[in-house]
């Protein structure tokens, strides 16, 4: 037998697992207080709280983004390694102390104003700087894993899951992706390394920097063999789920056209309402002051999860979210991201027909589930009405603050229906103490 005690302890280690030590973060502002370091801490821990799926693009934009850095240091034998520790404000400029985003340090590089002593670093010297080892990733992973089999072995062996087990399930199953993502990025950086940036050389030229591509035979085989036909493979399951018009709008020059219409349709319906409507204006200040405002100040740190790709030349440190910009792969990384947050929804499935104390409650779980898994798939559709103002208001209501209430819901019903256990749930599966684990 297990207690309750039991249960809610390797719950709460393994979401804490998931939401604070796996996420890793940027290199913070070196010239920020211990306060603020820890308070931007806090609140990607509670962002990942309400929206984990959501890291799982910013994870994947940045690894996409660390394979194209490490290609154009080839001739430094950079890895991915030194791609992420590129990409998260590694590297900065001596004489101010603004950091170099990738596409300026690659461009400083070819233009001879950087010493390649100084980027001729090891794998290891990068590793150095971070705060957790392969022991203490393996730790973590191995947590995790652990605790997605115990919940197979449950429902294999029909014992009850926990609405609290099901909770931290999708936590762990999304840890297992992230992890695999950030493999390779240091862990919990504070301060980058400072270059000395010279005048370009006259007679410098890129050929002085041996760049070899290895095109072995090993990788063509993984390219035509297994690659590509994976890819296609996910294509075409990823278009039963109907996100294939994922992002068709996000080039740039679309982009701000869509906006820019956006802003005049908003302008004229703001101008035909204060024109037509005349005293009864007092509903756009209610909508405006107790609606909107306080949903931008909720919802739009997670928005700029999508679409932080912002560049400042005087910057001390790159943004929160900052990922190298890769226009050519945005559509896959947002198809399987949205296909990932389908799955972390999906497996609140499990409690469908899980005893609760009241029918409400019941209710209110089935109905969260399906705003977890409907959100996703809905997500490609956004930029298509985001330019009429109507349907920009329609977004408030169906988009993000459903999909945070029922965030909220879930956890909340998750720790309540502690009080009313179903029969068996306090069973344990014997071989499972037998393993190390939290």
């Amino acid at each position: 037998m297990r207690t309750l005690y039991d249960i809610v302890r390797s719950c709460v280690f393994t979401i804490a697992a998931c939401v604070y030590r796996a996420i890793h973060q940027n290199i913070p502002d070196p010239e920020a207080t211990m306060w603020g370091k820890l308070r931007v801490r806090i609140k990607m821990t509670i962002y990942a709280l309400i929206a984990p799926e959501a890291f799982i693009w910013w994870a994947m934009r940045q690894r996409y983004g660390a394979i194209e850095i490490a290609k154009e240091g080839a001739g430094l034998n950079w890895t991915q390694t030194h791609g992420q520790f590129a990409q998260m404000g590694g590297f900065a400029r001596k004489d101010n102390k603004h950091v170099l985003y990738p596409e300026t340090l690659i461009s400083l590089l070819w233009q001879g104003q950087i010493d390649l002593d100084q980027l001729k670093l090891t794998k290891e010297d990068i590793n150095d700087k971070s705060k957790g080892d392969i022991l203490s990733k393996a730790l973590v992973a191995f947590q995790t894993t652990w605790f997605v089999f115990e919940c197979i072995a449950r429902l294999q062996q029909n014992l009850p899951l926990l609405e609290l087990e099901v909770v931290t399930l999708a936590f762990a199953v999304l840890n297992v992706i992230t992890y695999a993502l950030w493999w390779y990025k240091p862990l919990n950086v504070l301060r980058p390394i400072y270059l000395h940036i010279r005048e370009p050389p006259e007679d410098w030229s890129r050929g002085q920097i041996d760049y070899v591509e290895d095109n072995g035979w090993w990788k063509s085989t993984w390219k035509w063999f297994i690659k590509r036909p994976v890819l296609v493979v996910t294509k075409m399951i990823l278009q039963l789920f109907g996100v294939v018009v994922y992002m068709e709008v996000q080039a740039e020059e679309k982009r701000e056209g869509m906006v820019a219409r956006g802003k005049a349709a908003l302008r004229e319906m703001v101008d035909a309402i204060k024109e037509d409507v005349g005293k009864r204006r007092w509903w756009m200040t209610v909508w405006k002051r107790l609606m909107k405002q306080p949903f931008v100040a909720v919802a739009w740190p997670l928005l700029e999860l999508f679409q932080d790709f912002d560049v400042h030349s005087e910057a001390t440190h790159v943004s929160t979210f900052y990922g190298l910009r890769i226009d050519e792969k945005v559509d896959l990384v947002g198809r399987l991201s949205c296909f990932i947050g389908m799955i972390f929804g999906a497996i609140h499935f499990l409690s469908w027909h899980s005893t609760f104390p009241t029918r409400t409650e019941l209710l209110l779980w089935r109905i969260s589930s399906i705003v977890l898994v409907s959100q996703p798939a809905l997500l490609p559709l956004s930029p298509l009405f985001n330019q009429f103002y109507f349907f920009q208001i329609l977004s408030f209501f169906v988009g993000p603050i459903p999909y945070i209430l029922a965030r909220f819901c879930i956890l909340v019903l998750a720790f309540l229906t502690l009080n009313h256990l179903p029969p068996r749930a306090l069973d344990s599966i014997t071989w499972t103490f037998y393993i190390p684990h939290l």
